[in-house]
């Protein structure tokens, strides 16, 4: 039972930081209050797996396999987004009649976008969303559930968690107006499967580190592919 009121906290923790620190921010954990809502969250999510009995390998902390782990992820993430990239800038304006823009990336220097990947993306997003999903849910869920389960349960948390990330994510692009409410739909459909490769990467690996390299990784790519499409 407790396992599945922490995943409740993580949704609603998730849902409310844009409304209240997302102005912050251009880019999504892109300021120093995500970065302290980030350390907050890894703190709590540390806490959590004290109360659930969790020791470090089951939350994916133990150092072997962690450097085998980390070259899996970045590769994973890295292979993952750059597909999509090219879907983004090539498949779906052949679809739609004109290009997809994320308007934030057009407020961002190349300077400030480098400080966002190497510094707020990880501390401000990546590993605070790592150590609650693929550290302690996925985790608690495995020592009580089968993997299907874990990983599923895991995977739908992820998505929900980034509700109104999703909404405001799709609002701030160019997508045309007929299109949004799909648009919205599949974003959580991908968040969803991102979940569940996530997951499948953190049981087969046993390291953490895998997840945070994936998750970083491809953020990372996503966020370069699709700025430079516009030159300064």
């Amino acid at each position: 039972m407790r396992i599945w009121l922490f995943a409740i906290v993580l949704v609603l923790w998730g849902n409310l930081l844009h409304p209240l620190i997302g102005s912050t921010a251009i880019l999504p954990g892109g300021s120093w209050p995500f970065v302290v809502a980030g350390a907050a969250l890894v703190v709590v999510s540390l806490f959590a797996a004290r109360a659930l009995g969790l020791d470090a390998a089951t939350l994916g902390l133990r150092p072997a396999g962690a450097f085998r782990g980390f070259l899996i992820g970045a590769f994973a993430g890295a292979f993952v987004a750059t597909s999509a990239v090219a879907i983004m800038r090539g498949i779906v304006p052949a679809l739609i009649g004109q290009p997809v823009i994320y308007e934030p990336l057009s407020r961002v220097a190349a300077g400030d976008l480098s400080t966002h990947i190497a510094f707020f993306l990880p501390l401000g997003a990546v590993i605070p969303e790592e150590f609650a999903f693929r550290g302690t849910l996925l985790g608690g869920l495995l020592a009580r559930y089968g993997v299907r389960t874990a990983v599923l349960a895991s995977a739908i948390a992820f998505a929900l968690w980034h509700g109104t990330v999703a909404f405001f994510t799709v609002m701030n692009t160019t997508m045309p107006v007929v299109l949004i409410v799909p648009a919205i739909a599949g974003a959580f459909v991908v968040l969803f499967v991102g979940g569940v490769i996530m997951a499948g990467l953190r049981v087969t690996t046993g390291s953490l580190l895998t997840t945070i390299a994936a998750h970083w990784a491809f953020n990372a790519v996503i966020l370069v592919g699709l700025r430079y499409q516009r030159i300064d």
